[in-house]
């Protein structure tokens, strides 16, 4: 997600960096199934109707950080992940992650919520010459914004070298940010991730990090299913005409071409190697708190948890070109 495993917390997501497209999504109301791909394979998919139900295809990530590296999951979110069905459960074979609000010994407000990462073995990359294309069908909670300052969800992708070296390298292993949405709003973003930052400002690298390049999509329904994909386009066999391009409801957004990030390292860790995918709900940090007037710190008083602030996903899938 956006930031991650960065030391530094303060997102500035309208830089120019980040563009803009007001368009009014088509809602889905109801759960629909994966639309047919002519030409593509499907080579993993998750349901959530194995029996060995979220273990079968994920590991929980846990507590506060990965072990022994950056502390808040570098992003300044302030919530404990845990494996505990008040966080996440699958209900009627859908994915739920829900943020819970509590409070420690001394009457201090805490929150915990659920993040997954594709198991090890489970990662992919796009053949040179081919396409490939992840989705996911998910509702975001419906609770107003007031109600949702804070809560920030994520499906995304890392490069799956980050976790072979021990959860290190970031950003240069690169991130494709599938979806994130923050406080409560009518807007998703889509966003890569790449090259170096050392966690100062300006602005660094060829993905002007810590913000990353990509642009958000606004009138999103909220409490209605959307599928949210991502296209690696390797077709051109050309790095610098290659193509990654954010879909929502099988309907393009905005493409990011290689020749854009101007380097082909970074470029060949986006769309070159392997990459894992994760899930999750986080509450604060960064780019919650950069969206609000002043940088404000969020979660707010009026923030709530339980489903309607949480994430629902019905499934997953990657489809390679045949």
């Amino acid at each position: 997600m956006t930031g991650a495993i960065s030391s530094y917390i303060s997102l500035l997501p309208f830089l120019s960096s980040v563009f803009t497209t007001l368009v009014i999504s088509t809602p889905i109301e109801r759960r629909a199934e994966p639309a047919a791909k002519p030409g593509f394979n499907r080579v993993w998919y998750d349901d959530w109707g194995h029996k060995n139900g979220i273990t079968h295809n994920w590991n929980f990530n846990l507590g506060t950080s990965y072990p022994g590296q950056v502390a808040q999951w570098g992003t300044g979110e302030i919530q404990t992940y845990t494996n505990k069905t008040e966080n996440i459960r699958i209900v009627n074979k859908v994915l739920y992650i829900t943020p819970k609000k509590g409070k420690d010994a001394k009457g201090k407000i805490t929150w915990t919520s659920g993040r997954l990462e594709s198991k090890r073995g489970s990662q992919w990359a796009c053949a040179n010459g081919k396409k490939m294309l992840v989705e996911a069908s998910i509702k975001l909670g419906s609770a107003g914004e007031a109600q949702q300052k804070g809560i920030w969800p994520a499906f995304w992708m890392l490069g799956d070298v980050f976790r072979a070296q021990g959860y290190k390298g970031w950003p240069e292993v690169g991130e494709l940010d599938i979806m994130e949405s923050v406080n409560g709003k009518r807007e998703a973003w889509g966003l890569l991730h790449c090259g170096v930052y050392d966690g100062q400002i300006p602005i660094r690298g060829p993905c002007n990090e810590p913000d990353g390049r990509g642009g958000s999509v606004k009138g999103i329904g909220r409490g209605l299913w959307h599928t949210y994909g991502i296209e690696i386009d390797r077709t051109t066999k050309n790095w610098k005409t290659e193509k990654v391009t954010w879909i929502i409801n099988g309907v393009r957004r905005h493409s990011i071409t290689g020749s854009q990030i101007n380097n082909s390292t970074a470029w060949e860790f986006l769309t070159h190697k392997k990459m894992f995918i994760l899930l999750n709900v986080a509450v604060g940090g960064g780019f919650p708190n950069g969206v609000e007037p002043g940088n404000a710190l969020t979660p707010f008083s009026t923030t709530i948890d339980g489903d309607s602030v949480g994430m629902q996903v019905d499934w997953v899938g990657v489809w390679q070109q045949a």
